[in-house]
């Protein structure tokens, strides 16, 4: 019996598991790996996340500038039908109206402030049609910078008569 008793206390001394198979305070410490998988979780979520959030962020702004793009050259290629300078306007007025609250999820007519110009010239009347559209919502994180405050899309038409 003797023995046994001096092995036991050996093993206690180095903080190893004793004969019976327990682990030491110390050791059970060292070796316990519950609870890093949820820390490791945390560290890459907060980085995940953040790009995931940084992402959408500008990928709205993407969308309504395509919006916004796409409505300036629909507002352009109906404002050629018109027959006087009212009427190209209106036309454009109307066009671009149109296609803003087509896409009414990403884009909110109400933010747009339309300038329509036109201008004539030896080749013809130009027509410069252009939104500016101020919008926040896209703004997810404080920290991720957006590109703009206020976006401006443009075009020029140019248009002649082809009898003269």
């Amino acid at each position: 019996m003797r023995p046994c008793t001096l092995v036991q206390r050996k093993h206690e001394k180095r903080g190893g598991a004793s004969p019976r198979g327990e682990a030491s305070p110390s050791s059970r410490l060292f070796r316990d790996k519950s609870g890093s998988v949820a820390i490791e979780f945390a560290f890459v979520a907060a980085v995940f996340l953040t790009i995931l959030f940084g992402i959408m962020s500008y990928g709205f702004q993407f969308a309504t500038r395509i919006a916004l793009s796409y409505a300036v050259t629909e507002g352009g290629r109906a404002a050629v039908a018109g027959l006087d300078a009212t009427q190209r306007q209106l036309y454009a007025t109307n066009a671009i109206n149109n296609a803003l609250n087509a896409y009414t999820p990403i884009v909110n007519p109400a933010f747009a402030t339309l300038d329509f110009q036109e201008t004539e010239d030896a080749g013809g009347n130009r027509l410069e049609i252009a939104i500016d559209y101020t919008d926040s919502r896209f703004s997810f994180l404080p920290f991720i910078p957006t590109p703009e405050e206020t976006i401006r899309v443009e075009t020029t038409f140019v248009v002649t008569d082809p009898s003269a």
